[in-house]
């Protein structure tokens, strides 16, 4: 009853602080810790990045399981790429960068570009609203526009215009006019990126994996709920 069994004993939030719809309390088992992004395959961070025009750089994905979506993909690369900005896109392993036609100097089209490694460089994201896509953005404190397309997504996209560091295109909306609208919106508004480095502060204050293992021992070895402290 009311979902008390799953979080009885402990419930590890690995999550942004104050992500979340609903009011109220958090649970009393409740421990928030810092999202550590786990990166797949042995790509590197390709050489010209380093060698991009100085001007914004956006980089947009559709993350890895909704990569199929070559529309939006279209609307995307038809919104930004006439703006004065660098814009890398990558599209998955499986797809085909040439499939995406002729672009000009300022857009590279990638299958795959390590995250980690690629964030540092931008000053925008546009993606679907990945969990995992959400936090590295988070965790480097950057601007978004988010494109939800199913699964979490909505529900991601809803927290991040709640914490006001992006602007969400609605499935409606997925026009080449509204993503550019809202890329100049989040990059002409200083208060987006405030809210976007106040949250980078807020989950780097956060502790990360190391304590969640220390609960787990914990709670081994006590067998009793561990409240929040």
């Amino acid at each position: 009853p009311d979902t008390e069994m799953p979080f009885r004993y402990l419930h590890l939030a690995a999550e942004p602080p104050r992500f979340r719809l609903e009011d109220g309390p958090l649970g009393p088992t409740v421990h928030p810790l810092r999202p550590v992004n786990f990166e797949s395959g042995d790509e590197a961070l390709p050489s010209w990045v380093a060698a991009l025009p100085d001007r914004p750089t956006v980089y947009a994905t559709l993350g890895t399981v909704f990569n199929n979506a070559h529309g939006i993909f279209a609307a995307i690369l038809a919104a930004l790429r006439d703006e004065p900005v660098n814009l890398i896109v990558t599209v998955g392993r499986d797809n085909d960068p040439a499939a995406f036609g002729p672009q000009p100097p300022n857009v590279h089209i990638e299958r795959f570009i390590p995250q980690s490694a690629l964030l540092p460089h931008c000053d925008l994201v546009v993606h679907q609203g990945g969990f995992s896509t959400v936090t590295g953005t988070l965790n480097a404190g950057l601007l978004m526009v988010i494109i939800p397309i199913s699964a979490d997504q909505p529900y991601n996209a809803a927290c991040c215009a709640v914490l006001g560091v992006g602007v969400v295109i609605e499935p409606g909306e997925r026009s080449a006019e509204a993503i550019r609208a809202a890329a100049r919106t989040v990059m002409d508004n200083p208060s987006y990126r405030r809210n976007a480095e106040r949250l980078r502060d807020e989950m780097a204050a956060l502790p990360g994996p190391e304590y969640a293992v220390a609960l787990l021992e914990r709670l081994a070895a006590e067998r009793q709920p561990l409240p929040t402290s």
